[in-house]
């Protein structure tokens, strides 16, 4: 069996990022990009005005000069004139500075009279107020690099240079095939023996949390021609399948068998871990296949810690794993050596609490939890008040 550690960097080792494609700016928020971006100008691309108030020849009041308004320069009409000694130009924010001036005087710090400015400013000097053209990027220079997540601000960052399109990395198609002949849909009146399915409705709130739309579902009974008939069709449309249930050895698990006669090349089958041990990761023509446990938990866990990350990779980012953070322990927790074990938890980020309910078929206490304590295979017992590694849930 692989090490949590072995299993998650073999993962992200044989996932590659996928296609690029153009995107218009306006939609391309929670995308990464494919390419560097260059600014194609200086931003801002005039000397421009931080307020409202009057341009000045700086000089005009360290030597106590009559200064008279001759114009005014708006946000998007600019004064068109050049301004000579002993004259000013009101400027509101964001207009261009005149030819000529030197300094912006916010308002509230003067006063006209006959058409005369009047300055009571101490810290009047060349360049007050004033956005000098290219402080904020210069021409040709890098703008946002190749990997960078796009945020609404980076959005806006780019569209301020000019660019309506962008080019990043695809994000990937899902389908999640969920096996077993116990499972009916809720809604419904539940049948004897039946329960009702929740790991397809789990594994696509995550993905959709995660920025991921392009996402099938597909249910199968426990048999293995329609298993096999199922993964052919899901195959034909995904980048990424997801098999939850089936992929244990019992006489109803027949993933495995249709995997091999599909001829899934296995990377690995069982990682060292609770819950969540019978993990199953493969490849054909560069698509990504995960065999899942079927208890929830055990689903979700799996899916946190190991196809997020290759989701993750595959869109472009560099940072694939979950946030995580070094906490000290409120209550002693301890296991047997063997296995990391990742524990539902809740923390207030000053210290952080196993919850009651770890058991891999109890979802109530997922449901509470806002991270997961990493429980080293090597460790038994880790007291209260050790510091422990947790990786934070519920994020993008």
């Amino acid at each position: 069996m692989f090490s949590v550690t072995e299993a998650q960097n073999k993962i992200l080792e044989i996932v590659s990022a996928g296609k690029s494609e153009s995107r218009n700016i306006s939609n391309a928020s929670g995308f990464v990009l494919s390419k560097n971006i260059f600014s194609p100008l200086d931003l801002p691309p005039f000397h421009q005005s931080a307020m409202d108030g009057y341009a000045v020849i700086s000089d005009d009041f360290m030597n106590g000069k009559m200064v008279a308004i001759i114009g005014e320069s708006s946000a998007g009409k600019k004064f068109s004139g050049k301004m000579m000694t002993g004259r000013t130009v009101r400027i509101f924010t964001g207009a261009e500075i005149p030819a000529g001036a030197d300094a912006v005087v916010m308002q509230e710090k003067t006063s006209v009279e006959t058409n005369i400015l009047k300055v009571n400013d101490e810290n009047l000097k060349p360049g007050l107020n004033i956005r000098n053209k290219g402080s904020q990027i210069k021409k040709g220079a890098l703008a946002l690099l190749k990997g960078t997540l796009i945020t609404p601000a980076g959005a806006g960052f780019v569209a301020s240079m000019g660019l309506n399109k962008v080019s990043v990395f695809k994000k990937p198609s899902v389908a999640v095939i969920v096996t077993g002949n116990e499972l009916q849909k809720a809604g419904t009146k539940l049948s004897t023996g039946k329960i009702f399915e929740s790991n397809a409705v789990t594994i696509e709130s995550a993905l959709k949390q995660s920025g991921i739309e392009n996402i099938k579902i597909y249910f199968a009974k426990d048999d293995e021609k329609q298993t096999q008939k199922i993964f052919q069709s899901a195959f034909g449309k995904a980048d990424f399948i997801l098999f939850t249930g089936g992929i244990s050895v019992g006489d109803y698990d027949f993933v495995g068998t249709a995997l091999k006669k599909e001829k899934v090349r296995e990377v690995f089958y069982k990682v060292k871990q609770k819950p969540g041990k019978p993990l199953f990761f493969g490849t054909k023509n560069k698509k990504y296949i995960f065999g899942l446990p079927g208890n929830p938990a055990s689903v979700l866990t799996c899916f946190y810690e190991y196809v997020l990350p290759a989701i993750r990779k595959f869109a472009g980012h560099t940072n694939c794993f979950m946030p995580s953070l070094t906490l000290p322990l409120s209550k002693s927790i301890q296991k047997k050596k063997g296995l990391t074990h990742f524990l539902k938890a809740r923390t207030d980020f000053k210290a952080v609490t196993a919850l009651e309910g770890q058991e891999s078929y109890i979802m109530r206490s997922y449901a509470e939890a806002n991270c997961l304590i990493c429980f080293p295979e090597e460790r038994e017992i880790i007291s209260a008040g050790e510091p422990v590694e947790l990786h934070l849930l519920n994020y993008s």
